[in-house]
């Protein structure tokens, strides 16, 4: 019984931490010029993330995988930026927060 058990937290453990990995290819280091570019990760155990180039994002959830969910631009309105669905978006330093929820700069180590 207690391995099983012992099993069983091994592998959540390791299965919550592939569920973070990012992959390469949606890797996008930070850019000094632009605040918004880089890849974000979601905080509070949410698994779902923002990849932005330029001025253009994609959202990623993970379901088993990371699957696109959402593509849009970024453009200024007023006082504030505004993607092209409509989400009111920021950066303060290392957070992105996008509607209600924030997200924080993953940095490839």
């Amino acid at each position: 019984m207690k391995k099983a058990f012992f099993v069983i937290v091994v592998l959540s453990v390791a299965v919550l931490c592939i569920g973070w990995t990012v992959p390469k290819d949606l890797y996008v280091a930070p850019d000094p010029e632009n605040p918004f570019a880089g890849t974000w990760k979601a905080m509070g155990g949410i698994k779902a993330m923002h990849i932005i180039q330029g001025m253009e994002g994609i959202w990623y959830v993970n379901s088993l995988g990371w699957k696109k969910s959402a593509v849009y631009t970024i453009e200024k309105k007023g006082d504030e930026y505004v993607t092209s669905n409509n989400w009111r978006i920021s950066v303060n330093g290392n957070i992105l927060t996008v509607e209600n929820m924030t997200y924080e700069r993953f940095i490839k180590k």
